[in-house]
């Protein structure tokens, strides 16, 4: 299964690699958003991790990600 960049946005963007079962890089967001629980939690589980002190989040919006920004992009 290949990994799949997502795009989560509004207030603040956030770039995560997750395997979702039966999408690839071809795949329509609309393909990818029936996977919301799926990519929520992990979402959550990561943020946990990072913020063990707690977080909230208001609202959640997620997409095929077409490209990383260019102050975003790793170095090569």
């Amino acid at each position: 299964m290949p990994k799949i960049r997502l795009q989560m946005a509004p207030e603040m963007e956030l770039k995560m690699d997750l395997d979702v079962e039966g999408v690839d890089i071809d795949s329509r967001d609309w393909d990818v958003q029936q996977h919301k629980a799926e990519v929520y939690t992990e979402f959550e589980r990561r943020m946990k991790e990072a913020f063990p002190e707690g977080l909230r989040v208001h609202s959640f919006e997620f997409g095929l990600d077409r490209g990383w920004h260019e102050e975003l992009q790793e170095e090569e």
